[in-house]
């Protein structure tokens, strides 16, 4: 199995940050390919998620899922290390030029786990450019069994310290009547015969919406942003019940609703009847002008 990940990311200490990957995948020969890929933003108060292919996002507190970067940090790098070794030199392709850097060979102690008893300890080997305090290439390898091995180099190809950002950069942005994914949830009655989303459930398919306007207080105060707004979907495809979780102030919460209130879906099913769903959330998106 190969896979191929492309990404991009941009922080901001101590809690912005925004990342996008893209993937190509090739399993037994058949590559598949992932243009858009997934974006994660942290914007200082939440995290969000939005996979592309399932048209959904997640999120969730900063606080509590950690907005770390998953590439290029090497803070805790020394960590279990057990040598290191300068190994020779090699060139990797930099900011569109061959840059020359210094091979160190790091090994590290590794824990292992009783279920994967032939794992064998992490050998990592980074191409680094001394004058400019730059990873440029950072291959890892390690045993996960009997008879396999993991192999994950990154290489990258544009760093930027110290560098002036758009102000609009960390800010989470999707397009209206795209749904926050809370995960697998019981098949439980919440109230009145109204459904949480589950295995047993068919979701309610948004056919069709209104994009909301903004107000004139939000243009002039340069407010932008998502409305999430929570509502039940009734057996009949109406949105009821319609409450602001997080909003923007400036008349746009008001604005939002007022959107929502006028969408109609094809209603969940279950066992191949129609039946109310909710509570679900969807983005109401207020795009810059």
């Amino acid at each position: 199995m190969h896979d191929e990940n492309r990404f991009k990311a941009a922080y901001q200490a101590p809690s912005k940050m925004q990342s996008q990957t893209s993937s190509n995948s090739t399993v037994a020969g058949v590559n598949t390919v992932y243009p858009s890929g997934t974006l994660r933003v942290c914007d200082g108060t939440d995290h969000w998620v939005y996979n592309s292919p399932s048209h959904s996002f997640h999120r969730s507190h900063e606080e509590a899922s950690g907005c770390k970067p998953d590439f290029g940090d090497f803070s805790k790098i020394t960590e279990d290390l057990v040598s290191a070794a300068s190994i020779g030199r090699d060139h990797v392709e930099f900011a569109g030029a061959q840059r020359e850097c210094e091979l160190v060979r790091a090994e590290y102690s590794a824990a292992v786990p009783s279920e994967i008893p032939a794992a064998s300890p992490s050998v990592r080997t980074l191409c680094i450019d001394r004058a400019q305090r730059l990873v440029l290439r950072d291959r890892v390898e390690r045993g996960t069994g009997p008879g396999t091995r993991m192999v994950e180099t990154t290489t990258y190809s544009r760093y930027e310290r110290n560098t002036a950002l758009p102000a609009d950069l960390f800010q989470f942005q999707v397009p209206t009547g795209y749904f926050v994914d809370d995960g697998p949830q019981p098949d439980l009655l919440v109230e009145n015969g109204v459904y949480r989303l589950s295995a047993q459930i068919a979701p309610p398919d948004l056919i069709s919406k209104v994009e909301p306007e903004s107000t004139a207080e939000a243009v002039q105060a340069a407010v932008f942003g998502i409305v999430l707004v929570s509502f039940q979907v009734t057996a009949e495809g109406n949105p009821v019940k319609l409450k602001v979780v997080r909003g923007l102030g400036h008349g746009l919460d008001e604005k939002a609703t007022e959107a929502v209130s006028q969408w109609h879906f094809r209603p969940g099913m279950k066992d191949g009847v129609p039946v109310a769903v909710g509570p679900l959330t969807a983005a109401v998106s207020f795009r810059r002008p």
